[in-house]
C-alpha cells in the first residue's frame, strides 16, 4: 500500500487496520515535504520516499490511502498528487474495521474512508471522499458529511447533521438533531453544538461558540468539491 504524507499516528492506525482487514505487511510512505520519518513497528515494513523520486507508474496496481488524518492536510495532498501523478479518487482504498463498527445498508460513501473500530454510521447518511471517522464516533441518521471530514474519536452526531467539506470534528463533540456545521470548520474537543456553525471557523464550548477564524486553512486554494458518488 502507498501511504501519502506521513504522522506517526496516521500512518500507524492505518498500518494496524489495513494489516488486519486486508493483509497487508508492506508499505511505501511518499512524502512531498522533507520532514523526519515516522517511528514504523517492527512487525511491517515500510520505505521512506520522496514524491520526486518515487517512481508511482511502476505501482500503479497498488492501493493507496493517506498517512495522515488532519482535514486540511488530506486536501493538499489529494489534490497534489491528483495533479502531479494523475492519482485521483479511484485509487483510494477504503478501510473499515467491520467486525466492531456498523455501517448502514441505506448509507453511503464516496471511497477512500478510514472508520475505525466501534464506530457507527446510522441509515441514510451520504459521506464524502476521504473521511476518517476514529473509534468510537457515532454518525445519526441522515447525517452529511462532506470530502475530507476527520470525525475524532467518541464524537456522537445526532439525526439530519451536515458537516461541511474540511471540517473536523473534536473527540467528545456533541451535535444536536438538524444542526449543520460549514466547511472547513474546527469544532473543540468536548463542545455541545446546538447551533448552526458558519464556514471557516474554529468554535468550541458548551454551548458551542464561534471564536475566530481556523487559521489552519489560510492560504489553501481552495479547487471544485467533489460529486458525492
Amino acid at each position: 500500500m502507498i501511504l501519502l504524507g506521513h504522522s506517526d499516528g496516521g500512518v500507524a492506525v492505518v498500518m494496524d487496520l489495513a494489516s488486519e482487514l486486508l493483509g497487508i505487511n508492506q508499505y511505501d510512505i511518499v512524502k512531498n515535504v522533507d520532514r523526519p520519518d515516522c517511528v514504523i513497528s517492527s512487525r511491517y515494513s515500510a520505505s521512506h520516499f520522496f514524491e520526486k523520486e518515487y517512481m508511482f507508474s511502476q505501482n500503479l496496481i497498488l492501493p493507496v490511502q493517506f498517512g495522515v488524518h488532519h482535514s486540511n492536510v488530506k486536501y493538499l495532498l489529494y489534490h497534489f498528487f491528483r495533479k502531479t501523478h494523475g492519482i485521483g479518487n479511484t485509487r483510494y482504498a477504503d478501510i473499515i474495521h467491520s467486525s466492531t463498527t456498523y455501517f448502514g445498508p441505506s448509507s453511503v460513501h464516496a471511497g477512500g474512508i478510514l472508520i475505525e473500530p466501534m464506530a457507527l454510521v446510522s441509515s441514510m447518511c451520504q459521506i464524502g471522499f476521504g473521511v476518517t471517522i476514529k473509534r468510537s464516533a457515532s454518525v445519526g441518521h441522515h447525517a452529511v458529511l462532506g470530502d475530507f471530514v476527520n470525525i475524532n474519536p467518541g464524537a456522537v452526531l445526532s439525526g439530519f447533521v451536515n458537516i461541511g467539506m474540511g471540517t473536523e470534528i473534536g473527540t467528545g463533540v456533541t451535535i444536536s438533531n438538524n444542526v449543520s456545521v460549514g466547511k472547513r470548520c474546527l469544532i473543540g474537543a468536548g463542545s455541545v453544538v446546538t447551533r448552526d456553525i458558519p464556514d471557516g471557523v474554529i468554535a468550541y464550548g458548551n454551548p458551542c461558540k464561534v471564536i475566530r477564524e481556523n487559521e489552519r486553512w489560510n492560504g489553501v486554494v481552495l479547487e471544485p468539491d467533489f460529486s458525492l458518488g
